[in-house]
């Protein structure tokens, strides 16, 4: 895609920023997708492009791609670059031909040469307004000081005195008017230097609230702003609340829980009085929603809360008198937002996400200003997220967000239109600020921007800076001398999912090096890196087949329609859609004979593993106890886990009982193992450490490997076993350091 900027009629496309900007307006961002179409009519302007060609160069020929993708981008494209002082359109449809864009670009260095481009020429009408200002004051002396600079050696006596005292004056006014001329140059620059710095504190003032080794999680500003608390990790302690009293930096913060159990995502009421929290005891399995009385540190058990997962999101209406909650009970389907009437003296508890035949599941929330809608984030499945606007009377929906594949925070501005949010998209954390009326999206310029909060009176801006970056590490086995983990691959992307293949001795990946979680495959050690796919999507759990042919990998439908699972053939560089009749798979695996996709199926009654052949489209389910991943280990037996922990196996074709091959006090990942002739190679979780874990299945022999930090190894991402080498592969990250920040100018905005 070309990544010089251009100009068509009043809108510059800035195709690295994925951005339009109207004259005199702010930059409106673009699904990028939106971009690369606009980008490509302009480098062919002139001549009609194929929908085919259209669909071809953006989605990738092998892609499966619907026409209504392109027709969308159309769509919003024309909708985008409206020119209300003329009749011509931007785009024209050439009816059984394709698309044409009508203006003429105006390319980079057109503007440049033009003076269309006010950041160039900026600095020379600053020079020019100089030199004019300065040259009507000197007026003819400088031109009368030139002239006498050249009299002659010798002059007639009773001229001598007059003409040296005419040249003394003369003199006198050029260093004169040069010393007014550099002070003056000297004052213009100072006053430049000095507005210029001040603009920039002015606009892009960040205040540090947090600096603490270890991660500080989901600010809650106080609606003064004046506290902030958060939830602070640190490697082997608990996980408590904290809060810091932003007038007073210099003062240590102050805890507000003190156990043993982790307290996730907090709100303050709009009074100031409380503080609302979840607090997950694992121990003790338990898991409660808290109301904290400020003053007095009594605590209130509201709801529970599920054991199962992570976040926990909340928020309180505008008066105070609804709690908004995740959770779940036993007559949904799945989890969703739930109300708390805090008016109620049990506190009262009701369903507000669909409960039952939904494709989705409502996760994050955020009440309106007014209190008349919910901003909600909604999941179709783990690659596609985008934020939903629901009136809470009528239940109405209005999409807000698209193409978004994880939302990681989300706050109002108050008495206004507008809403900050936080996606991450390839492993990589972007803030925007959202016009509710006319869904135009502006970029933050923020580094790792996640959790957004608001401060309700004051109106700062609280969040999360975070950055994550992982490796490929290696782990030499069987050595007289004891090895710790090695990295192979390292540097600022990120480098996940590794799985290797004896067959061609390489070792496939995904990577976000190409600003997208692409395919990638590379020698063992490291060397002959290759990048293998440019779908422009974030695929996820790249696969090798027995035979070193192919790789299957999951990845999103296009216009979030879903995911499914891709298979890329080595041999013949191509990437085709597995034909399946379900929209949410998990990560995949093969067939002992290659001729089928084993992946687990995701339903509103249940999810088990399913057998998909890649011939025909038939199914077949193999689990019926939710199974997550299995790998077949011969032409009948699957091995797979579960919710429950433990490793378990089963004959795919026979009616016989499920074993439990290895128990649960032993193995307790879902995700991070693997099989290689009778032995499995997984991922052991203790409270203060992980251990990577050899287990054969044979002599029922447990022998543990390395012991290592937590989350210095991904809990979700898989390992992978090089027999050639006796090594393990697996992704790897250092503790994740995340920090509060503020924004303190509402010029940013």
């Amino acid at each position: 895609m070309v990544n010089k900027s251009f100009k068509i009629n009043q809108y510059r496309v800035i195709p690295t920023e994925f951005s339009i900007q109207a004259d005199g307006d702010d930059k409106q961002s673009l699904q990028p997708k939106f971009i690369e179409v606009l980008c490509y009519l302009a480098e062919n302007h002139g001549r009609v492009v194929p929908r085919d060609e259209l669909i071809d160069h953006i989605w990738g020929q092998d892609s499966y791609v619907g026409e209504k993708s392109l027709t969308n981008a159309i769509w919003h494209l024309r909708k985008k670059l409206t020119c209300p002082d003329s009749d011509e359109e931007i785009i024209k449809t050439i009816r059984k031909a394709g698309y044409q864009l009508m203006p003429k670009p105006l390319w980079q260095e057109e503007l440049l040469t033009t003076g269309s481009s006010k950041q160039t020429a900026q600095p020379e009408l600053v020079e020019s307004s100089i030199n004019y200002s300065i040259g009507s004051d000197i007026g003819n002396s400088s031109d009368t000081s030139l002239e006498n600079s050249t009299y002659p050696e010798s002059l007639p006596a009773n001229q001598e005195a007059n003409g040296s005292a005419s040249l003394l004056a003369n003199n006198t006014v050029v260093n004169r008017n040069t010393t007014y001329l550099l002070m003056a140059l000297i004052v213009t620059l100072i006053a430049l230097l000095i507005s210029q710095q001040s603009f920039e504190d002015e606009a892009t003032k960040i205040s540090a609230i947090t600096k603490h080794p270890g991660s500080e999680l989901f600010p809650a500003p106080s609606p003064d702003g004046r506290y902030v608390v958060y939830s602070q990790i640190s490697a082997n302690q608990p996980t408590n609340l904290y809060m810091q009293d932003t007038h007073q930096p210099q003062l240590a913060p102050k805890q507000l829980t003190f156990d043993n159990a982790t307290e996730g995502h907090s709100v303050w009421s709009n009074d100031g009085q409380y503080l609302y929290f979840s607090r997950k005891n694992k121990a003790d399995r338990r898991c409660h929603y808290i109301q904290l009385n400020i003053s007095s540190q009594q605590e209130t058990q509201l709801a529970t809360c599920p054991m199962q997962g992570g976040y926990y999101y909340l928020d309180i209406s505008p008066d105070d008198k609804t709690l908004a909650v995740y959770n779940d009970d036993s007559k949904a389907a799945r989890t969703g937002i739930y109300f708390i009437d805090l008016t109620s003296d049990n506190f009262e508890m009701t369903r507000f996400s669909c409960d039952s035949e939904c494709n989705y599941k409502d996760r994050d929330m955020a009440f309106s200003p007014d209190g008349k809608y919910l901003a909600v984030t909604r999941r179709l499945n783990r690659l596609s997220e985008n934020i939903y606007l629901v009136n809470i009377k009528t239940k109405a929906t209005e999409q807000i967000t698209f193409d978004e594949g994880d939302i990681v925070g989300m706050s109002w501005f108050e008495n206004s239109q507008k809403l900050v949010f936080a996606v991450q998209r390839a492993d990589t954390r972007f803030g925007f600020i959202i016009d509710i009326d006319n869904k135009m999206s502006t970029p933050l310029d923020l580094t790792g921007f996640s959790y957004p909060s608001i401060a309700k009176q004051s109106q700062q801006l609280y969040y999360q800076e975070r950055q994550d970056n992982s490796s490929l590490v290696s782990l030499q086995l069987n050595d007289a001398i004891a090895n710790s983990p090695f990295p192979v691959l390292q540097s600022n992307f990120t480098y996940e999912s590794p799985d290797y293949s004896a067959v061609n001795d390489l070792v496939i990946f995904s990577s976000n090096e190409s600003g997208f979680d692409e395919l990638w495959s590379a020698k063992p050690d490291g060397s002959e890196r290759k990048q293998l796919t440019t779908l422009r999507l974030n695929i996820r759990y790249p696969k090798w087949s027995h035979d070193g042919q192919k790789v299957a990998f999951l990845a999103p439908l296009p216009n979030n329609e879903g995911d499914s699972i891709y298979i890329y053939s080595l041999t013949e560089d191509r990437i085709s859609l597995l034909k399946s009749p379900f929209r949410q798979h998990n990560r995949p695996s093969w067939s002992f004979d290659d001729k089928k996709i084993i992946s687990a199926i995701y339903g509103d009654h249940h999810t088990d593993i399913y057998s998909i052949n890649i011939a025909d489209a038939s199914t077949k389910r193999l689990t019926n106890d939710g199974g997550r991943y299995g790998l077949m280990t011969s032409e009948n037996t699957l091995l797979y886990t579960k919710l429950k922990k433990g490793l378990w196996q089963k004959d795919i074709n026979s009616d016989e009982e499920v074993k439990q091959v290895i128990p649960g006090r032993e193995f307790n990942t879902i995700y991070a193992w693997t099989f290689n002739n009778e032995h499995v190679y997984f991922q052991k979780v203790f409270d203060d450490h992980y251990q990577l874990v050899f287990y054969n299945l044979t002599k029922n022999l447990v022998m543990p490997l390395v012991r290592l930090p937590l989350d210095t190894i991904s809990k979700t991402d898989s390992l992978t076993y090089l027999e050639k080498n006796d090594r393990l592969f697996y992704t790897s990250s250092s503790f994740p350091q995340a920090n509060i920040k503020m924004v303190e100018s509402n010029k940013l905005f």
